[in-house]
């Protein structure tokens, strides 16, 4: 069985925490990027980031993700259809948005990530997530957007690719979520009311 099949299998479901006062930017993008039939990997991967957004109390970084290599389709729909989860940007060319997807997913990964022979992150390896690790609106959110734009248009020319993907974003999803927990960064709050 191919390393990211493994992988992938092998990671939990988030806790499950129907509704619980999620933001309406958190719900909308949840129910957009739910709605539709992406598969089981990307639904996980979709449903570990509202559990990062939880563990992050909903709030959003100060800072974006990096644009350098970021195709120009995501940075077009920002400008006119921000506000518009239902708007899929215009992609005229399948095969170059994917090909640019990626050089900006790798962009994106911290230095001590390693790839194999054909440029795929490999799963494994610690440390910080840097840039990458951005709750909010402008965050790890727009990655999963940007993702399942390349699905709805995805044709046997690169849905091995956008699956390969796909695995990636939610092993990585995991590991943020993974590492929160661990660093003991889960937000607990106790309230001792005066009696």
């Amino acid at each position: 069985m191919p390393q990211s099949v493994t992988i992938v299998t092998a990671i939990p479901d988030p806790p499950a925490r129907p509704h619980e006062n999620r933001p309406e930017w958190v719900q909308g993008a949840m129910e957009r990027m739910l709605a539709g039939d992406y598969g089981d990997v990307f639904k996980r991967a979709v449903m570990w980031w509202a559990e990062f957004e939880r563990r992050h109390l909903w709030t959003t970084a100060s800072k974006n993700l990096p644009t350098d290599q970021r195709p120009k389709e995501i940075g077009n729909w920002l400008r006119l259809d921000r506000r518009k989860l239902s708007r899929t940007p215009a992609i005229n060319d399948e095969a170059a948005y994917a090909k640019q997807w990626q050089c900006w997913w790798r962009k994106l990964q911290p230095d001590w990530r390693e790839y194999d022979d054909l440029g795929h992150p490999v799963f494994g390896g610690e440390g910080s997530w840097g840039s990458l690790h951005q709750p909010g609106k402008n965050g790890i959110l727009m990655v999963l957007l940007s993702l399942m734009w390349w699905k709805e248009i995805a044709s046997p020319l690169t849905a091995d690719e956008w699956q390969n993907a796909a695995s990636d974003v939610l092993w990585v999803v995991w590991q943020m979520c993974t590492a929160l927990s661990t660093a003991g960064c889960v937000f607990t709050f106790t309230i001792v009311l005066p009696h």
